[in-house]
């Protein structure tokens, strides 16, 4: 009998606060589905899961409360500050990295920080925490490609951090 590794990114969440997951509690939550069924079933598992932010959206076509949850996540954030944030929502970033965990197989959580400038460009990207190198280069190479939204400090575009917080699994 053969079994097939399924790679799966769990609490995919380029935001997440444990200070706020006892009011999260009542969000909805977003998930991504794999292209293709698993062999041997028309069934398309969850890749990602867990996400407060809906995946396809930018940070203006997100609702007033899912703009103040991304806000939360910066301290200090007035009300003409916005973070940055990518300009084609997270989907195309979570659908890349789920992709690289399929072949790489890593188990643990990662926390990166891209540095934005205030034209939308990715900078630089530090790595906070990883459970494996090769995986940190691969997700720090998808977040230098994207193109952000950014960030506003009192009403004008600044360069600012954007956190990017997942944690891996592998099911089998």
């Amino acid at each position: 009998m053969r079994f097939m590794a399924t790679a799966v990114v769990l609490l995919l969440l380029a935001l997440q606060s444990n200070s706020l997951q006892a009011a999260d509690d009542t969000r909805p939550r977003y998930s991504l589905k794999q292209d293709q069924p698993d062999i041997g079933t028309n069934i398309k598992r969850d890749i990602v899961g867990g996400s407060v932010v809906p995946l396809d959206k930018g940070y203006a076509e997100l609702s007033p409360e899912e703009q103040a949850y991304v806000k939360s996540q910066y301290e200090q954030m007035g009300p003409n500050d916005e973070p940055p944030f990518p300009i084609n929502g997270l989907r195309p970033i979570y659908k890349m990295i789920a992709a690289g965990q399929q072949k790489l197989l890593v188990t643990g959580s990662m926390t990166l920080a891209v540095e934005v400038n205030s034209q939308g460009e990715a900078m630089s990207v530090s790595v906070l925490q990883s459970p494996d190198p090769e995986m940190a280069r691969f997700a720090a190479s998808v977040l230098m490609l994207q193109k952000y939204k950014p960030a506003l400090c009192n009403g004008s575009p600044c360069k600012m951090q954007f956190p990017f917080r997942i944690a891996f699994a592998t099911r089998y």
